[in-house]
C-alpha cells in the first residue's frame, strides 16, 4: 500500500492539497468585529455594500457622514430628530405659506412688531384670528374701517374714544331722539278753565322718566291748542321732573285743555 501511495504523489497532486488546505484555513470569513477603518481602502464603502438598516450610529465615528456622502433629496423626516432642524439650518427667506403646517404658527413664535402689512395677505384676518382687546388705535390706518368691515353691534361706547366721532363720521339724518342723552316722554295733559289768570302763567310739573337736573327741556303739543294758551317747558329742577309754565293770553278766563297729547325732550347740557 505504501509504494501506490507513494506512486500517486506527484508536484501538481501536491500543489494542489496544499491549495486546498490554504484555502480551508484562511478563507474569505471575518471574525465579528475584526474589520476596522484601517482595513478599508478610502472611498472603497459603496451603497451596494451597505445593508438595508445594517449601519446604525453606533458603528459610525462622529462626524463621519457630510453633505458630499448624502445622496441629494434622500433625507426625510423619520431621519431628522425632534428639535434637530434650527433657525440656523434654515436659509432666510426660504420657508413659504406651503412649508407651515395648519395652526403651526401662535403668537409665542412671532416677535413683536415683526408681522407688517406686507406680510398679511388680503381678507387673511378674520375676527377668529384677533384676540380680544388686542387692536388699539395705533394697528388701524387712519380712515381705513367702513361699515362692511365691522359686524352689527361691534362698536360699543367703549370702543371709542373721547370725542372720536365728529359730525363729518355720522350719516345725514340718521339721529334720533333715542341717540341722545337725556329723558323723553310721551302722554297727554289737561288743565282746568281758569288755570291761570289773564296774563298771566302758572307753573306745573312733569314726570319725566330719563330727564336729569340741569337738562334743557323740549317741548311739542302733537294736537290743538287753544287760542291764546302758551304751553312751554321750563327747565328740569331734579332728576325725573320736567317744569312747565301755561299761560293764559286769551284777555279772558283760560279755557280748559282736555287731554291734549304731548313730547316732552330733555337734553343733557
Amino acid at each position: 500500500m505504501t509504494g501506490r501511495v507513494r506512486r500517486a504523489l506527484t508536484f501538481s497532486n501536491v500543489c494542489s492539497f496544499l491549495a486546498l488546505v490554504m484555502a480551508l484555513g484562511t478563507g474569505g470569513a471575518y471574525a465579528a468585529n475584526t474589520v476596522f477603518s484601517t482595513d478599508i481602502v478610502d472611498g472603497e464603502v459603496r451603497t451596494a455594500d451597505l445593508a438595508v438598516s445594517g449601519v446604525t450610529n453606533a458603528k459610525l465615528a462622529p462626524n463621519a457622514v457630510g453633505t458630499g456622502k448624502i445622496i441629494d433629496g434622500t433625507i426625510a423626516a423619520a431621519d431628522i430628530g425632534t428639535g434637530g432642524v434650527g433657525s440656523a439650518e434654515i436659509a432666510d427667506g426660504t420657508v413659504g405659506t406651503a412649508d407651515l403646517g395648519f395652526n403651526a404658527v401662535g403668537s409665542g413664535a412671532i416677535a413683536t412688531d415683526a408681522v407688517g402689512q406686507t406680510e398679511v395677505a388680503d381678507n387673511a384676518i378674520d375676527a377668529g384670528e384677533i384676540a380680544d382687546d388686542s387692536l388699539d388705535g395705533d394697528e388701524i390706518l387712519d380712515d381705513s374701517l367702513l361699515s362692511a368691515d365691522l359686524g352689527a353691534g361691534a362698536v360699543t361706547g367703549s370702543e371709542l374714544a373721547a370725542n372720536a366721532v365728529t359730525g363729518a363720521k355720522i350719516a345725514a339724518k340718521t339721529i334720533t331722539a333715542a341717540d341722545l342723552a337725556g329723558g323723553r316722554s310721551t302722554g297727554v295733559i289737561s288743565l282746568n278753565a281758569g288755570f291761570a289768570a289773564s296774563g298771566r302763567c302758572n307753573d306745573f310739573n312733569l314726570s319725566i322718566a330719563g330727564a336729569r337736573a340741569g337738562d334743557a327741556v323740549i317741548f311739542s303739543a302733537a294736537g290743538s291748542v287753544p287760542e291764546g294758551v302758551l304751553l312751554t317747558g321750563v327747565r328740569a329742577p331734579s332728576d325725573g321732573v320736567v317744569v312747565m309754565k301755561a299761560c293764559n293770553f286769551t284777555g279772558g278766563t283760560a279755557p280748559a285743555v282736555d287731554e291734549l297729547r304731548i313730547s316732552v325732550l330733555t337734553l343733557r347740557m
